[in-house]
């Protein structure tokens, strides 16, 4: 036996020995952070907004799909917000992570709208406990103008092992699997249409999803949202605010129960008439979330549904193509 023989045996079955206590996949989620930009902030002013702490011991070839959601308030905001994920392994400093993502208003407005983007990081070595963080920064050309609040600030991660090779029936890639036990559900489709006589406090239930989890165990799941929501005024001084938020409701419960932060859309409005524009508005927008939910007993089955609740009224509002989805799965293994 030659010597690279001998140390593709070494490695094979040193991965064969981690493998057999592999975690297959793992999925996790971050607490909730927020962060604060305030009127002046210079450039490169930054704001730390969300952190996750991975454990990758358990993985051959680890690689991570990282998702961050953030609900944006704004209070006559007109500027930039840079967006940045760094990791930080051990003893290292912290190293950027993909591109830098940007959220912008031109001119001084009043909203509220969801900002979400995904990382992918599969340049890392295994044996590692990396800590993950979403940085806030002031950009653009100019200090920021009003207050921008990122809140309900979060980052969830799936950790998977990828193959050695691009054949995914190569033998090696054998050693690093293991079946693990996932499910991917999505729930009824819906919508629902505000007008100016719309009454504060009316609410919607916009999707459902029922989801079994007795086959799972230490089951972790993340929820995904997604709609259309299209919006017109006459005037540039009306608008209209939606709250959003999931509700649990699991068995041997009587009411159900909140799932995650409240997060809130409005139709972006702005006191400042540029001409030659003339008042009045129309546009889509898309907005999306996510919300975790690790906190659930074995053998348990768990109806979810989004709620949409009018704050207030003023244009007109129709959110549609609104779906819930799921992916819930074991986290059995032992993480940070």
């Amino acid at each position: 036996m030659n010597l690279s023989s001998i140390a593709n045996f070494k490695d094979n079955y040193e991965n064969s020995i981690k493998s057999s206590d592999s975690c297959g996949q793992i999925l996790k989620c971050g607490e909730v952070g927020q962060a604060l930009l305030f009127n002046g902030a210079t450039i490169g002013t930054t704001v730390p907004a969300a952190t996750i702490t991975l454990d990758t011991s358990k993985f051959c070839n680890p690689c991570i799909m990282l998702e961050f959601s953030s609900n944006i308030i704004g209070t006559l905001f007109q500027g930039t917000l840079n967006f940045q994920l760094y990791r930080s392994c051990k003893n290292q400093l912290p190293i950027p992570v993909g591109p830098q993502f940007y959220f912008s208003r031109p001119i001084p407005a009043f909203l509220a709208d969801m900002f979400s983007f995904v990382v992918c990081d599969c340049d890392l070595c295994s044996n590692e406990c990396c800590t993950y963080s979403i940085v806030v920064s002031a950009g653009g050309s100019a200090p920021v103008i009003g207050n921008a609040g990122v809140f309900a600030a979060r980052l969830a991660a799936i950790i998977a092992d990828k193959p050695n090779h691009d054949d995914d029936c190569h033998t090696c890639n054998k050693l690093c699997s293991k079946d693990n036990r996932t499910i991917l559900k999505c729930g009824t489709i819906g919508s629902v249409s505000i007008t100016p006589d719309t009454l504060a406090g009316t609410a919607s239930t916009i999707s459902t999803l029922t989801l079994n989890t007795s086959c799972l165990c230490n089951p972790c799941v993340k929820l995904e949202f997604a709609s259309t929501i299209a919006y017109s005024s006459p005037t540039t001084m009306d608008s209209t605010v939606v709250n959003f938020q999931v509700f649990k409701l699991c068995d041997n419960q009587l009411n159900p129960i909140p799932v995650g932060p409240q997060l809130v859309f409005s139709v972006p409005y702005t006191t400042v008439i540029v001409p030659p524009a003339t008042p009045g508005f129309s546009g889509t927008s898309t907005f999306s979330f996510f919300v975790c939910d690790c906190e659930i007993c074995t053998n348990e089955c768990c109806t979810y549904s989004v709620v949409a609740t009018t704050a207030t009224a003023d244009a007109a509002v129709t959110i549609t193509n609104a779906r819930l989805s799921a992916i819930a799965a074991e986290n059995n293994c032992r993480c940070c």
